[in-house]
């Protein structure tokens, strides 16, 4: 549990630089560029460092058993978590009115993720994104401001579609990728869903 929350602590922390203040100040010390290798070294160690610590954690405790609507509304929220996640690479009516749809879709994700799950391990690792997510949109909506850009109903139509197509590639893989799977049928006996 050691290096999975090490590794959260560093891919959390140096998303926050900015809301705690220290981007500025890092970014004088540094220089732009050399900040911005410094933000993704670190990011991709706490990501390399959450995957294995995950794996590491596994058998974790069981904290609680989730009710099954849980898994039900995870069907739904992670879908569009995925659709937000795609709109905020593209020029959208979704971007452009939720301002921060990768941010929306991080608190979806670990939302739907925490509420279904109840290891320890899950439990911090989705608690972690979903507190994370949640500090970051209260600031950025605080802030307030707009995209500049008016969005196209185009991009909004391949958001859609991506995002159900990668939702579906997901649940079809997500036993294999991830060891739970999301319907009952494509699991073995006894294994638990989401």
């Amino acid at each position: 549990m050691d290096v999975l929350v090490i590794g959260l602590v560093l891919l959390l922390g140096v998303h926050l630089t900015r809301v705690v203040g220290l981007r500025g100040p890092l970014v004088r010390v540094l220089s732009e560029p050399l900040y911005a290798v410094f933000y993704s070294v670190i990011s991709a160690v706490g990501v390399a460092l959450i995957i294995y610590g995950h794996i590491l954690a596994h058998p974790s405790p069981v904290i609680w058993t989730p009710p099954e609507w849980t898994r039900t509304l995870a069907l739904f929220a992670v879908p569009a978590s995925l659709v937000l996640l795609v709109a905020a690479y593209l020029p959208s009516h979704i971007r452009s009115f939720t301002r921060h749809p990768m941010t929306l879709a991080v608190f979806l994700w670990a939302g739907a993720h925490l509420m279904a799950n109840g290891s320890l391990a899950s439990m911090v690792l989705f608690g972690s994104f979903f507190a994370w997510s949640a500090v970051i949109l209260i600031d950025v909506y605080a802030r307030g401001g707009a995209f500049d850009r008016p969005g196209r109903w185009s991009a909004d139509i391949g958001a859609l579609v991506t995002g159900a197509a990668l939702a579906a590639l997901f649940a079809y893989f997500h036993m294999q990728l991830f060891g739970v799977a999301v319907f009952e049928f494509a699991s073995e006996p006894g294994a638990p869903g989401i």
